[in-house]
């Protein structure tokens, strides 16, 4: 049984609702970007629709620069160039909260990049220890999350990365649902206030569309315009979980 923000108590997530549904009214508005699992994604891989309702679609032209589909999302090979550009840049502005969760496998693990815009705004899987948002406005902030053990290894795994708002903000990370605690000794920026600049987004599967491309499957991602709740990412998660059985 899952209990949703709304305070209603729901099982079977698959039939009976949506990941909008997993968060409160205000959180679904905030659902900039969703790239859902079997959803809007064109057989010859040339465009994955948006279901936020915002029509952000992810699209790839150039037959030689796409991935190919695999389990209803993108399989992106090790050595090729893929990778989608949004119809449009997501912005999150300084001291804004963002969520992101996204269900990948992984075939290998170095500079994965799942989300960027230039060299200097990414979300990346670094290596099996650490993961990086990288942010940059005025000047370029970049915070390595290092996790005691090895999180981030080759395999299916849903991660959700959350940052609350204010110049105090926060960060926490969870990995099928878990929360990562951060190796604050060796992790770089990850404190409390140390990186709430703007950053913007508009290219999946790749830094800036020319380098660190992502390597494995990306099944389905979903991006929020604020910070969640503690409830609501816990919903986000089991919903996430149940419907690609992690």
């Amino acid at each position: 049984m899952i209990g949703l923000s709304s305070g209603v108590t729901r099982s079977g997530y698959a039939t009976d609702i949506d990941l909008k549904d997993a968060t409160d009214s205000s959180a679904a508005i905030n659902l900039v970007l969703w790239l859902k699992n079997g959803v809007g994604l064109e057989s010859n891989a040339s465009k994955w629709a948006d279901s936020s309702g915002l029509g952000n679609d992810a699209s790839q032209g150039a037959e030689i620069n796409r991935a190919t589909v695999s389990g209803g999302g993108l399989d992106f090979e090790e050595g090729d160039s893929a990778h989608y550009d949004l119809d449009s840049a997501i912005t999150i502005s300084e001291n804004a909260g963002f969520c992101v969760a996204v269900v990948i496998d992984q075939e290998t693990v170095s500079n994965n990049t799942i989300l960027s815009k230039d060299a200097d705004d990414q979300l990346q899987v670094v290596d099996n220890g650490r993961f990086r948002f990288k942010s940059n406005t005025s000047l370029t902030r970049t915070t390595n999350f290092d996790v005691n053990g090895t999180p981030f290894e080759t395999g299916k795994m849903l991660l959700l990365l959350n940052r609350s708002a204010g110049v105090l903000n926060r960060f926490t990370m969870f990995k099928n649902g878990t929360q990562l605690t951060f190796n604050t000794d060796t992790s770089t920026s990850e404190a409390e206030g140390e990186n709430p600049f703007g950053f913007d987004i508009n290219v999946l599967g790749a830094k800036a569309g020319s380098s660190q491309y992502f390597d494995g499957k990306i099944y389905e991602l979903a991006f929020w315009g604020r910070g969640l709740t503690s409830q609501e990412i816990t919903d986000v998660n089991e919903y996430l979980k149940e419907i690609h059985e992690l």
